[in-house]
């Protein structure tokens, strides 16, 4: 089968690995269609997150400094155990299943949390099918919207709320049409690239806005709500700046919904301002975990469910690059030089 390595950060080459063995209770599946994580994989492909120096320590909860092979090391392989950081949205066709494996039938299409490569092999219980009236390369968006949507849970947006979404990449895409599903009376979008504020307003965004405008972004929400600020600030950007924006557009005793990955020191970040003075919380949300508030109604299930369908009702061809697989070398490359250009990278596979 064939594999992605890394060499070296941003050094990056297709491969062929062997074929892994098929369990009883496995499934063999051929990847039909990928999707890069352009936020998530670009820190990984820049060196840049914790993984290559340190291990979260399971009991403790902490990122605790790593020791002998704990760590990531080069070469990074997307074959290798519990490798994430080499893709994680895989869609394919099941042509092989274990004789223990029931619920699957060969030519299933189903979904894995699963990297960029040919071939996936897993135990059956960790696929997902495919709805047959779903096209699979809408499949890739999963993981992310599964994300977004905890993020939507997260910030209950109440029926005429004003919410602003900071970074319009594919999570804060998912986030400001999910937003609208949910009831907002606005949505605004808040981005740099003019490509991913034209496509948010061509999905229903209400207005967007470019932070770099010179423009007080916060002063004319406060202009568009009488004062308040947004009901709900959703900050998807990955930049501290932008957070402390978010900060400053959030109306006073809100709460700013944090989705990004930050890496390196908070640069920009002025918590002496509105942020105290204004009383605002900020809460991190993300896809391993829920709020305990909602996690037993929410059920891993329920949420998987709902996501599979909500795929056929959101609007994603303008935010999708086709890439065949084997170019997938330059497409990093390209994201991490020119990130205006592209929304969503998904590769394609030979059937």
């Amino acid at each position: 089968m064939k594999i992605l390595v890394y060499d070296a950060p941003k050094t990056m080459r297709v491969d062929e690995a062997p074929d892994f063995p098929l369990g009883e209770n496995d499934l063999r599946v051929q990847t039909l269609y990928s999707g890069m994580s352009h936020g998530t994989e670009m820190n990984v492909y820049r060196n840049l997150v914790p993984q290559f120096s340190k291990i979260n320590d399971p009991e403790t909860r902490l990122l605790l400094p790593a020791e002998g092979q704990q760590a990531w090391t080069y070469p990074v392989r997307s074959c290798d155990p519990g490798m994430w950081g080499l893709g994680y949205s895989n869609v394919g066709k099941v042509i092989e299943k274990g004789a223990k494996v029931a619920g699957f039938e060969i030519g299933d299409i189903v979904y894995s949390s699963s990297p960029h490569q040919t071939q996936v092999v897993k135990d059956a219980s960790e696929f997902i099918k495919v709805p047959k009236d779903l096209d699979p390369k809408y499949v890739i968006f999963f993981f992310n919207l599964m994300t977004t949507y905890n993020a939507i849970l997260d910030a209950r947006i109440k029926l005429g709320d004003v919410v602003v979404v900071s970074g319009l990449g594919l999570l804060g895409q998912l986030c400001a049409q999910m937003a609208k599903m949910s009831g907002a009376a606005k949505v605004y979008g808040i981005d740099t690239y003019s490509h991913r504020r034209q496509a948010a307003e061509e999905n229903g965004c209400d207005d967007t806005f470019d932070p770099l405008s010179g423009q007080d972004i916060a002063l004319e929400i406060r202009k568009r709500t009488g004062n308040r600020g947004a009901d709900v600030v959703l900050e998807v950007s990955g930049n501290t700046h932008a957070l402390n924006e978010a900060i400053r557009i959030a109306a006073p005793e809100t709460t700013v919904i944090v989705v990004s990955w930050y890496q390196s020191e908070a640069r920009g970040l002025y918590l002496a301002d509105e942020f105290h003075h204004n009383r605002i919380g900020l809460k991190q949300s993300q896809s391993a975990h829920v709020d305990p508030a909602f996690s037993t109604l929410y059920s891993l299930s329920r949420r998987q469910e709902f996501c599979m369908n909500l795929l056929k009702q959101l609007s994603l061809d303008n935010l999708i690059n086709m890439v065949d697989y084997q170019d997938a070398p330059a497409a990093y490359e390209h994201v991490d030089q020119h990130p205006e250009d592209v929304i969503q990278i998904v590769f394609r596979y030979d059937s």
